[in-house]
C-alpha cells in the first residue's frame, strides 16, 4: 500500500511547519518586547505626573497656610 502523503510532500510541510512556528514564536517576543518599552514609557509619564501633582499640592497647601494661619491648627500641626 502506497502512502498517503509522498516523502517529498511530508517534508515541505514539516519544513514549512517549523518556519511558521518559528515564526511566531519571533512574532510574540517582539510583541512582548514592544510592550514592555511602550510600559517602561507609560510609568515613567505616570511617575513625572505625580511629581508635578506633589508639586502643585505643595504650593495649595503653602497658599492656604499663608491665606490662613488658623488652619495649621485645626489640623493639629
Amino acid at each position: 500500500m502506497p502512502p498517503a502523503t509522498p516523502n517529498y510532500d511530508l517534508g515541505l510541510m514539516i519544513t514549512l511547519n517549523i518556519f511558521l512556528t518559528i515564526i511566531g514564536i519571533l512574532a510574540a517576543a517582539i510583541g512582548l518586547i514592544v510592550m514592555s518599552l511602550m510600559l517602561g514609557k507609560q510609568l515613567r509619564e505616570i511617575q513625572s505626573t505625580g511629581e508635578r501633582v506633589a508639586i502643585i499640592c505643595e504650593r495649595i497647601d503653602a497658599r492656604l497656610r499663608r491665606d490662613f494661619p488658623d488652619i495649621g491648627r485645626d489640623l493639629g500641626d
